[in-house]
């Protein structure tokens, strides 16, 4: 799976990866089926919002800080 983008975002997911397997399978899955080939999740301290974007061209995945 390639990621780019946010740094801190990736870095999130990473650690997702080793402790909530399932939930970041789940984001994966909610990113590729969205309409918007986007899925919505919160940091591990919950106070900063990332956004997983699919791009289906590519099949990576991008990875954006929301406001």
């Amino acid at each position: 799976m390639k990621l780019n983008g946010d740094a801190q975002g990736i870095e999130e997911l990473k650690e997702m990866m080793k402790s909530k397997k399932d939930y970041l399978k789940y984001l994966i899955t909610e990113a590729k089926t969205n309409f918007d080939n986007a899925a919505h999740f919160k940091g591990r301290e919950g106070n900063q919002k990332y956004k997983l974007i699919y791009e289906p061209r590519t099949g990576g995945f991008l990875v954006e800080k929301e406001i």
